[in-house]
């Protein structure tokens, strides 16, 4: 805007106006200091309003708005009548908390992130609709003390000290409780399947039991007298992996029964989408999801050598018993 107007002073210095009536060619002749008015119907020729400002039509809108209305109040108020306008739309968006929400965040400071919800994270209204009310009801565990056994059933006597406690309940909680908004287990999960499943293949590729079966159950070789397969002792083991996958020894079914035998399935907090019908909403990965983020819960705590031992003591002896 700037720009604008000192365009619009120098072509408004170049064109010659008319005096007002209210002064006289005597006056003028006298030196007395009669002020001229001039006003942009008084040049001769073009406008300079619209000459100076034709390059930029939105521009030259904007600044004739606003010379009409600084001129309009110029012989009222010294101070141009845009200048609030001016100053409420240059001035920053404010980054300061609100007082509601420095409230709120005063009185989640005594509370463990896990207990709760985010203030800036909660909407006013809820946009899920459900047909059936009851589906919307579930409870979850909220008493620590309850967690710690469960982790002493899974992991040990003196399980509950391998976590801390953000970890712990990080390690339990699935991303369908609280829209997801106190975190969920599911980097964790990944992590602790990735170590369940070299633990598996190491106890496969162990295992002389599965080298019979799979002994037995290779195809025998139809040109076996025209050529000889290479033979060594360290590839002898890897047949095993074509009768028995990892998959199959951290099944969901089994793994399910351990987080209820142990109980995990107690303390995991979760929101079924069929609350009359947990099987139909995915009980058993989600268990399973659990028991993988305990361990790679406590390979980000204690590395990945004790996480393996959890994954052999604690979860393949108890599967495979």
């Amino acid at each position: 805007m700037g720009a604008a107007w000192e365009l619009l002073d120098r072509r408004l210095q170049k064109f010659p106006c008319r005096k007002s009536s209210g002064s006289t060619a005597g006056e003028l002749q006298n030196g007395d200091t009669a002020t001229t008015q001039v006003t942009i119907t008084s040049f001769r020729g073009p406008s300079a309003a619209t000459m100076a400002l034709n390059a930029h039509r939105p521009a030259s809108r904007l600044a004739s708005r606003a010379l009409r209305s600084c001129t309009a109040q110029s012989s009222t108020a010294h101070a141009p009548i845009c200048r609030p306008l001016i100053a409420v739309l240059t001035s920053p968006f404010s980054t300061s908390t609100p007082r509601g929400h420095a409230a709120a965040a005063e009185q989640d400071a005594h509370v463990p992130r896990w207990a709760r919800t985010p203030e800036r994270m909660k909407a006013t209204f809820s946009p899920r609709s459900t047909k059936n009310p009851a589906n919307s009801v579930w409870h979850v565990n909220a008493d620590p003390a309850k967690l710690d056994d469960a982790l002493n059933n899974l992991l040990g006597k003196g399980g509950e000290r391998l976590l801390p406690d953000e970890l712990k309940w990080l390690a339990v909680t699935h991303k369908s409780f609280d829209q997801g908004r106190r975190g969920f287990n599911d980097r964790l999960a990944f992590l602790g399947r990735r170590i369940a499943v070299v633990e598996a293949m190491q106890a496969i590729l162990s295992d002389p039991a599965i080298a019979v079966e799979s002994s037995e159950q290779i195809e025998p070789d139809a040109f076996a007298g025209r050529r000889t397969p290479f033979e060594d002792k360290a590839l002898e083991a890897a047949d095993r992996l074509s009768v028995l996958q990892p998959d199959a020894v951290f099944d969901l079914t089994k793994m399910q029964k351990l987080a209820m035998d142990t109980g995990i399935s107690e303390v995991v907090r979760w929101k079924p989408r069929k609350v009359e019908s947990l099987a139909a909403s995915g009980i058993a990965p989600v268990m399973a999801g659990a028991l993988y983020a305990i361990v790679g819960a406590v390979a980000m705590q204690h590395g990945g050598k004790v996480a393996s031992r959890v994954v052999r003591e604690r979860i393949l002896r108890k599967i495979k018993a």
